[in-house]
């Protein structure tokens, strides 16, 4: 009589963890200047550690960056 095949244990494993999201494991301080590039309707930052946008709609458009650094925008 065949035998049925074993069944193989997961190679995952599941691990429980409770996350207590007032005070994180991190901090994320983004540097002072960030340097924006338009994709779509977001502006993303493309100088941070970590990638972060602002979205600023379908009807603007990035056409520079004031001496502060901060993206200049016009509507379409």
């Amino acid at each position: 009589m065949p035998q049925k095949p074993l069944k193989k244990k997961s190679s995952r494993t599941q691990r429980n963890e409770t996350l207590d999201f007032n005070n994180p494991d991190f901090e994320f301080l983004p540097k002072g200047r960030h340097i924006y590039r338009q994709n779509g309707p977001y502006l993303i930052c493309k100088s941070c550690e970590l990638t972060h946008a602002i979205w600023i709609g379908m009807d603007k458009i990035m056409v520079g960056e004031d001496k502060e650094g901060q993206p200049i925008l016009e509507r379409r």
